[in-house]
């Protein structure tokens, strides 16, 4: 784009205004990026983006939800086709995948996806997943799929992650640098690797946030204050939980579960004596009750002797190697 076309498109206050002042030739150079629903999670990325000094274009079903982003610099579109056609990427954040197809599948958006990016983080079917790629790359447009391992509050921060898939890795990387203003840490997975992983990934992240709010609860049946009870078991396990993580790890891949820390045998007992305070003292522990049948189970299997890891082995007992 020559400097003097720059200079007047950096002036225009509307996506509407562009086609007027650029051709259809460069006509997704006008913003870096577009975001497609102003829910929690899509206004927080669109603030994101802003932050870092990106030209934001947005469009939501219900204007009102675009005024603050309007204020902080971004560019309310009029329609979905103004706004797709605004940047050489849009990410998706509707409420779900029907309304994201019926957005995007509708007649009148059609030419709009043409070398269009979408990254769709809008929750959806894998059903869902397969239409809208087909009919994103029937439009030669690109498709990319992205998960945010995170709550709003955190889209941004170093620590967070984001999981992408597509069967066009190249379209991921050519927006890899965009992409990274979301989240500190980005991963890349075949689309079969990135169904499982997120999958486990939720599994076992709120089953572990659950316990402990099951923790927090039963400790008012010890005459425990339940905010003083939370911040103990928070500081206390932060160490001891992440250690035990990363030894599992390493025992899962030099495949070695020998007791050298605490036997199987031990957990049991323990569990046994910790349940059994807790159902003494009135408190409900559906959570723990089955982490102690998990154990014991294991136990029975003849892990025993090995280390608490070993449990794995019972969720996995038809499969002889656990490195592949």
């Amino acid at each position: 784009m020559n400097t003097e076309k720059f200079t007047e498109l950096s002036n225009i206050k509307t996506v509407e205004n562009i086609a007027e002042v650029i051709t259809n030739e460069d006509y997704r150079s006008g913003f870096d990026v577009t975001i497609i629903g102003l829910g929690a999670m899509g206004t927080i990325m669109a603030r994101a983006f802003l932050k870092q000094g990106k030209r934001v274009a947005i469009w939501n079903r219900s204007s009102d939800k675009a005024e603050t982003l309007v204020a902080a610099g971004a560019h309310f579109c009029e329609s979905v086709e103004t706004a797709l056609k605004a940047s050489p990427v849009t990410i998706c954040v509707l409420l779900d995948g029907t309304v994201l197809r019926e957005t995007l599948g509708a007649d009148s958006v059609a030419d709009a996806l043409t070398n269009c990016t979408i990254v769709n983080f809008t929750t959806g079917s894998e059903e869902d997943d397969l239409f809208l790629q087909k009919l994103i790359n029937s439009a030669n447009g690109h498709y990319v799929k992205g998960m945010v391992v995170a709550y709003p509050r955190n889209v941004g921060h170093r620590e967070s992650y984001c999981i992408y898939t597509s069967s066009d890795h190249e379209a991921f990387e050519q927006h890899r640098e965009l992409l990274e203003v979301l989240s500190g840490k980005i991963l890349f997975l075949p689309k079969a690797e990135a169904l499982a992983f997120a999958t486990m990934l939720h599994a076992y992240s709120f089953t572990a946030m659950v316990a402990f709010y099951e923790s927090v609860g039963a400790s008012l049946h010890f005459g425990m204050s339940l905010p003083k009870m939370a911040r103990l078991l928070l500081d206390a396990s932060r160490f001891f939980i992440t250690d035990a993580l990363e030894d599992a790890v390493r025992r899962l891949e030099e495949q070695d579960f020998s007791g050298d820390q605490a036997r199987l045998d031990v957990h049991t007992s323990a569990f046994e004596y910790i349940a059994e305070s807790m159902h003494t003292g009135g408190a409900s522990t559906p959570i723990f009750d089955a982490v102690c049948r998990v154990v014991e189970r294991a136990q029975s299997m003849g892990y025993g002797d090995q280390d608490i890891a070993a449990t794995t082995k019972s969720f996995a007992s038809n499969i002889t190697n656990y490195t592949n």
